[in-house]
C-alpha cells in the first residue's frame, strides 16, 4: 500500500550550516533506495541534512547519513538503514524522519 504525506502536514525546520561539508539541500525531494543492495526505490521524500552533529531519534547522524523526511512509502516492510524499538520498517517511518546512508539517496 502506497502512503503519502500532504507537504502541509510536514513541518521541517532548516538544518544549520556549521560547516563547508554540510549540503545546502534542505527539502529537496529524494528518493531512498533499497539497503539490501537490491535496485529499487524503497521510499520518496525530502533532504533534511547531512550535518553528522544533527540527531535523528535521539542519535547522531554521522559521517556518511542524510537525515530525510518520508513522504511516500513504496515498500512497506523494507528495512530501514537504523532501526529503533519504534521505527523497523518504512512503514513504520511513514511521516517522519530517518537516517538514511547518502550513497543511497537520489536527488529529483
Amino acid at each position: 500500500m502506497k502512503k503519502t504525506l500532504p507537504d502541509s502536514q510536514s513541518p521541517l525546520r532548516k538544518s544549520q550550516r556549521i560547516s563547508n561539508q554540510v549540503v545546502s539541500k534542505e527539502n529537496k525531494k529524494c528518493k531512498l533506495m533499497d539497503i539490501t543492495g537490491r535496485k529499487r526505490v524503497v521510499a520518496e521524500g525530502r533532504w533534511v541534512s547531512n550535518d553528522p552533529d544533527m540527531k535523528v531519534h535521539f542519535v547522531p547522524l554521522g559521517s556518511n547519513g542524510v537525515k530525510v523526511w518520508v513522504d511516500i512509502v513504496k515498500v512497506s516492510d523494507a528495512a530501514v538503514w537504523r532501526p529503533s524499538d519504534e521505527i523497523v520498517t518504512l512503514e513504520d517511518a511513514f511521516g517522519t524522519t530517518l537516517a538514511w546512508p547518502d550513497d543511497k539517496v537520489i536527488m529529483c
